[in-house]
């Protein structure tokens, strides 16, 4: 027996959903949203993307690497915004996480495996509703795309957004979803991953308690995890991640302005 599967919407548009992005964000970490088709076959950039529908109107939207080269777009007449992105030089301490033994070497290669393959889950498309829920109440004291210099060595940018607090301050679930992961990592410590729907997720790192297991399916703003200081980190906070479609955009352009 064949079973056939639609979405159904007001305008009668039965096979792709309703969606509320924000609108285009031309520049590293942001996203393009058009309502034409994007040249998906001959530029690779483009075939990362989702179709929906915004009203009436059919909607293709791609993110935008932070590694992207400027002129990727040009072809597609989009050009990027310059963006300059500070640097910042921490020291960890814990010789755990400066002379890495063998078995965490192959620990961490491991984790990776398991984080890229949870990035590829999509779950759902049901509706987004954006601005995101703000995931915890503290001090912004790291933002997206900044240049890391751990022990006077370079490092991965820094693609998340961190909020500072004491131990013990609530996390919450920046929209509702299914708990994909929720693990603890060796860089990461206590790690949720949450999957909203049309390839868009949530990472909550560093907490110092999980309280949502996986398969769980939480409410927009409920409390999932307590603010910590686990994995690799300086103190407590919260690294909070927004990921599209794999790629890790900044999450200031999907939370509340204010």
């Amino acid at each position: 027996m064949l079973l056939i599967f639609v979405f159904g919407c007001a305008n009668n548009f039965l096979y792709l959903p309703q969606c509320n992005f924000p609108e285009s964000i031309l520049e590293k970490g942001g996203l393009v949203k058009s309502d034409h088709e994007l040249n998906i076959e001959k530029n690779f950039i483009f075939k990362k993307n989702i179709s929906c529908y915004e009203g009436s109107t059919k909607k293709i939207i791609s993110p935008i690497s932070y590694f992207v080269e400027k002129n990727r777009y040009k072809k597609e007449g989009i050009l990027l915004k310059e963006k300059e992105f500070r640097e910042s030089k921490i020291v960890i301490v814990d010789n755990k996480f400066n002379n890495i033994s063998s078995e965490n070497i192959k620990r961490i290669k491991r984790e990776s495996k398991i984080l890229n393959s949870k990035y590829l889950i999509n779950s759902s498309n049901s509706k987004i509703n954006f601005p995101l829920y703000f995931p915890s109440k503290g001090t912004i004291s790291s933002e997206y795309g900044v240049k890391r210099f751990i022990n006077n060595i370079p490092r991965n940018p820094h693609l998340g957004l961190d909020i500072a607090s004491k131990t013990g301050t609530p996390i919450y679930s920046a929209e509702k979803g299914l708990i994909i992961l929720a693990r603890d990592f060796f860089y990461r410590g206590k790690n949720i991953l949450i999957d909203h729907a049309y390839n868009f997720k949530t990472s909550y790192s560093h907490l110092d308690q999980i309280l949502v297991n996986e398969g769980d399916f939480v409410e927009r703003g409920e409390i999932i995890g307590y603010m910590g200081s686990s994995g690799r980190v300086t103190g407590p906070h919260l690294h909070f991640e927004t990921i599209f479609l794999g790629e890790k955009l900044n999450p200031i352009y999907f939370l509340p302005k204010d």
